[in-house]
C-alpha cells in the first residue's frame, strides 16, 4: 500500500463474542490490512436467517443486515453459530465483494466441535486466518493456487490450518495496488 494511505475496517459482532477474540481481531487486521479497525456491535437475534429443517443459519440473509453499515469501508461481521450457503452443506464465512461487506463464523472453528480438547491458540489462528481470507475478498482478491496463502479456498479445517496468517507475494502485491478504499488495480 502506498505510504500515506489507510484502510477502514468495521468488526461488527453480531452475537455475545468474547472480548478476546474482539481485541485479537482489532490488532491482527490493523496490522494485516494496515487498516484502521472500528468496533460496533450490533448484537440482536439472527432468527431472521435461521433454518429450523438444517438446523443453521443462511449466510446471504446476514450479510444482507450488514450492508448498510459499509459507507465506503469493509465491514466484517462476526457471529458464532452454523452457517450454510445455498448448495453448501456448510460454510466458515462468505463474502460480498461488491458491497466490502464479509461474514465469519466462530462455530466450526473450535476443536471441540469435533471432539478435541480446546485449544486456543488454534483456534485463535483459525479466527484470524478465516476473517483476512474473507476481508480478502472484499479487496477483490480471488482464491490462490499457494497453498500456504490466506487467500488459498479451504476444502476444511484441514486446509485452513496448513494456511499462512498473512498473503502470499502475489496476493499482497494485489491489496498493495488497491486503493485505501479497496478498488480493484488499475494496473
Amino acid at each position: 500500500m502506498q505510504q500515506g494511505m489507510r484502510r477502514n475496517i468495521i468488526l461488527v459482532p453480531l452475537v455475545r463474542i468474547s472480548s478476546q477474540i474482539v481485541e485479537i481481531l482489532e490488532q491482527s487486521l490493523a496490522g494485516i490490512f494496515g487498516s484502521g479497525i472500528h468496533v460496533r456491535m450490533r448484537i440482536g437475534s439472527l432468527d431472521y436467517a435461521y433454518a429450523p429443517k438444517r438446523k443453521q443459519y443462511l449466510a446471504p440473509l446476514i450479510l444482507s443486515s450488514l450492508r448498510s453499515l459499509t459507507a465506503g469501508v469493509r465491514c466484517l461481521g462476526i457471529v458464532n453459530v452454523d452457517l450454510y450457503s445455498p448448495g453448501l452443506n456448510y460454510i466458515l464465512g462468505e463474502a460480498d465483494i461488491g458491497s466490502g461487506v464479509a461474514l465469519i463464523s466462530l462455530y466450526r472453528l473450535r476443536p471441540q466441535v469435533y471432539g478435541l480438547p480446546p485449544d486456543e491458540k488454534l483456534y485463535h489462528n483459525r479466527i484470524i486466518k478465516e476473517a483476512v481470507h474473507e476481508l480478502g475478498h472484499t479487496y477483490y482478491l480471488n482464491h490462490c493456487l499457494d497453498g500456504k496463502c490466506v487467500m488459498h479456498f479451504s476444502r476444511g479445517l484441514a486446509d485452513t490450518d496448513l494456511k499462512q496468517v498473512g498473503f502470499c507475494q502475489k496476493c499482497q502485491k494485489k491489496l498493495d495496488e488497491a486503493g485505501p478504499n479497496g478498488d480493484a488495480a488499475t494496473a
